[in-house]
């Protein structure tokens, strides 16, 4: 990782790059934007004019196909009558439609292709198709970030505490391979990495793992590349030795992702919910070395003096520690465990985040 940068200074910077490449937007832009976004009249109907030409947009905006067949599934076809209220050949039609989906700007559903649903679901698509960047340009991947604000590690008083967020922190599997009551569930291109191009954490781009529908999702999108268990073991073991926390969705089986994420290109960490664990420190083994403190991402960990013992040693604060495991296992004197402190009722069955 590189030294930290000045949140606030390269948010400036951005900036700055978004005003010197700003550019009118035609009123469809907004109509669409405003589907998503709400209220937003200067960043998202310029993300949707960089995805979409004026052609495309046309047909985006007279989506869904009236004009399926009931039972149609999921598919990328229109009907001959909507090519033809367009006034475009249907071959085209068909040829922009899929164009979009691997952009991330539509979906194949039962309705015949459709816009995006949600704010997120529109990030996470859109962010991931590297075949595109050339033709976007960087502004495109500003214009995300900026909507983001600047990037600083979270303060206690940032952090989500409630127990509704759609994401949870899984921590190392070998912090808590030996922790009895350890379940199952807590063992392509980064979008959100790519949407802050003067992040600062050095984490390389290919750093989510996508599984099941997602995953197949992400290869009819060409976004992503197929690897085997042992390569996705070799990944995650990877991502353990940096400085990075695994996160998923808040559910107790992982069949959608788990994403690696730092602070200063991943949003999502704020409103991330703590594992069912936390990190611990025997303060007569601590070294006083600070790794832990350097490497926590929620600012749990501090020095502290304990009585009886000479110097300062790490110290975890149990209601900031969201359980990630980093400091755990990069604690070279071995003074940190993790504890079992929530029961598996913490994590929610199921859960949707689009």
């Amino acid at each position: 990782m590189t030294k930290p940068a000045d949140p606030v200074e390269v948010y400036a910077k951005l900036k700055a790059r978004i005003e010197e490449n700003k550019f009118p937007v035609e009123p469809i832009y907004f109509e669409l934007a405003n589907r998503i976004f709400p209220g937003d009249k200067e960043i998202m109907p310029r993300i949707i004019a960089c995805l979409a030409n004026a052609e495309q947009a046309r047909i985006v905006a007279a989506l869904p196909d009236p004009g399926l067949p009931a039972g149609s599934g999921k598919t990328f076809d229109v009907s001959d009558a909507f090519a033809a209220r367009l006034g475009m050949d249907k071959a085209v039609v068909t040829r922009h439609i899929r164009e979009l989906f691997e952009k991330g700007l539509l979906f194949p559903t039962k309705k015949g292709p459709n816009m995006a649903r949600t704010f997120l679901q529109l990030h996470d698509a859109d962010l991931g198709n590297a075949a595109y960047d050339k033709s976007l340009g960087r502004i495109y991947y500003d214009l995300w970030g900026f909507i983001e604000g600047p990037m600083a590690k979270p303060a206690p008083k940032d952090l989500r505490s409630d127990h509704t967020s759609e994401v949870r922190v899984v921590p190392r599997w070998p912090s808590i391979k030996d922790v009895p009551g350890v379940h199952a569930f807590e063992l392509m291109r980064c979008g959100c990495k790519a949407s802050h191009t003067d992040r600062w954490c050095g984490i390389p781009d290919e750093s989510c793992i996508t599984l099941d529908r997602t995953a197949q999702y992400n290869l009819d999108r060409k976004t992503g590349r197929k690897i085997s268990a042992d390569e996705a073991i070799s990944i995650i073991e990877k991502y353990d030795r940096l400085p990075t926390v695994h996160l998923t969705v808040n559910q107790r089986e992982v069949t959608q992702l788990l994403c690696n994420c730092h602070y200063c290109c991943c949003l999502a960490i704020k409103f991330a919910q703590k594992s069912r664990f936390i990190s611990e420190v025997d303060p007569e083994k601590c070294k006083g070395c600070k790794v832990c403190v350097e490497r926590c991402q929620f600012q749990a960990n501090s020095m502290k003096k304990y009585e009886g013992i000479e110097g300062e040693k790490a110290f975890s604060d149990p209601e900031i520690c969201r359980g990630c495991g980093s400091c755990v296992i990069t604690c070279k004197s071995g003074a940190r465990t993790m504890k079992l402190v929530r029961p598996l009722e913490h994590v929610p069955e199921a859960v949707s985040i689009y």
